[in-house]
């Protein structure tokens, strides 16, 4: 089972972002395109008439929905037009991953170029804090490092383009994840080719403007095919703490052969440790299964369960299978609104069977597996083929996992050179052992 969509939402959404969508699609329609927009619309339509997870969608009376929409349809003048109407439709199913993808944007990830989504990278990780794009972590000896470019600072421009027209889509977007959409849409104005060069504006810790220019490297992390995506550089980390807890970092459920043999490794090397973390933040999915395996390092029962995702034909229970060998200490696990689909499923459900203490601010509550279809008018598709429940019969689509710890990194800690999330499930780590 693949909780395929938020790695496809992710780069869909980048991609609306990076090529500011608001100014697509306003030339009149011909007749041609007037009938493909209407045949798309009942694609629309019937996808989600029979392939929506719950048969009556929600108590939706789908076929009025039809009936008062076709109109609009039919009357629509441009393509802005009919995607707002499309995606007002959608809206009332009252769920993630319904959407309606500009075909000039779709495209974009058909390309035959055969390139990574990023061919080289300056080493930042921005996040947003406010209304601020802000350096969250800088990889060292990176580029961007050797720069001078230190976390806490504020990124003000990239290549001469300013990043407050991104900034502004956060007060236009109001699903949960648009801070992470926007956060991506960042990381890919860094990247580019590798010969060359990206300038940057930004505000140093003393508030002063800075300009810097450097070079780009290979990013960190080995590329991956997942479904008919662009290739992904996947990474996996694993540390000791000053205070002995063991960390845990990927950013993507994908590669099981290359990711949980590195994941058993971690934890044999924990073995002796006080706790470990496990940080998903940032990390937006993948495979779902992928969340009963590694459940089976921390739980040694036999029968316990992460939830389970309903489909129309089936149901498929997110059974826990204990490993010859399971860390028995504390686990703290590290979420944000970047976290979603088997991350939120991962932590929800150990979260459930009082196996795990979360840390953060709430994830992105977007747990549906989903795929995307070509429609006739050019545009994609994308929509929900299950629903999921937790264990203890939490709904995570649109609520997310909600921290028992509710932490939020600052830009003064990053200029600090402090994560708070990971010191205070470090202090609860320690807090278990006095």
């Amino acid at each position: 089972m693949f909780a395929r969509h938020t790695c496809k939402t992710r780069s869909i959404a980048l991609l609306v972002l990076t090529a500011g969508c608001c100014g697509l699609s306003l030339a009149q329609l011909t007749p041609l395109q007037k009938a493909d927009n209407l045949e798309s619309f009942e694609i629309v339509w019937r996808t989600v008439r029979d392939r929506h997870p719950d048969p009556k969608l929600n108590g939706l009376n789908w076929q009025a929905i039809h009936d008062a929409t076709k109109p609009a349809i039919e009357s629509a003048q441009s393509m802005r037009e009919i995607r707002r109407i499309l995606t007002a439709m959608l809206a009332k199913l009252a769920a993630s991953h319904y959407a309606i993808i500009p075909g000039d944007l779709y495209k974009a990830i058909d390309s035959p170029q055969g390139t990574a989504p990023e061919e080289g990278g300056p080493g930042i990780v921005p996040v947003i804090i406010g209304n601020k794009a802000v350096v969250g972590s800088v990889e060292p000896d990176s580029p961007a490092a050797l720069a001078g470019i230190r976390p806490g600072m504020v990124l003000d421009s990239i290549n001469g383009a300013k990043l407050t027209p991104a900034l502004r889509l956060l007060d236009d977007l109001k699903d949960q994840e648009s801070q992470r959409i926007v956060e991506q849409s960042v990381s890919n104005k860094l990247s580019g080719p590798a010969d060359q060069a990206v300038t940057l504006d930004v505000i140093d810790e003393q508030g002063k403007p800075k300009h810097v220019e450097f070079g780009r490297a290979t990013p960190k992390g080995t590329l991956v095919r997942f479904g008919n995506l662009p290739e992904i550089r996947l990474y996996f980390e694993s540390r000791s703490l000053p205070d002995g807890a063991g960390y845990i970092h990927f950013n993507e459920f994908l590669d099981p052969a290359s990711i949980m043999p590195r994941f058993e490794a971690a934890l044999k090397s924990f073995r002796n440790s006080p706790g470990v973390i496990l940080d998903l933040r940032g990390n937006p999915g993948g495979i779902g299964i992928m969340a009963m395996g590694i459940a089976g390092f921390f739980v040694d029962k036999d029968g316990q369960k992460l939830g389970e995702m309903r489909m129309r034909e089936t149901t498929l229970k997110f059974v826990i299978f204990p490993r010859p060998e399971t860390y028995p200490g504390p686990l703290a696990i590290l979420v944000d609104e970047g976290s979603a689909s088997t991350s939120e499923i991962l932590a929800g459900g150990l979260q459930d069977l009082k196996r795990a203490r979360i840390f953060g601010v709430r994830s992105a509550g977007a747990a549906l597996p989903s795929d995307i279809i070509r429609l006739p008018n050019g545009d994609g598709f994308q929509y929900a083929q299950a629903s999921y429940t937790s264990e203890s019969g939490k709904v995570l689509e649109g609520e997310g996992v909600t921290p028992d710890v509710i932490v939020r990194q600052t830009r003064e800690a990053l200029l600090a050179g402090r994560d708070l999330v990971v010191e205070a499930a470090d202090e609860w780590i320690r807090s278990t052992h006095r």
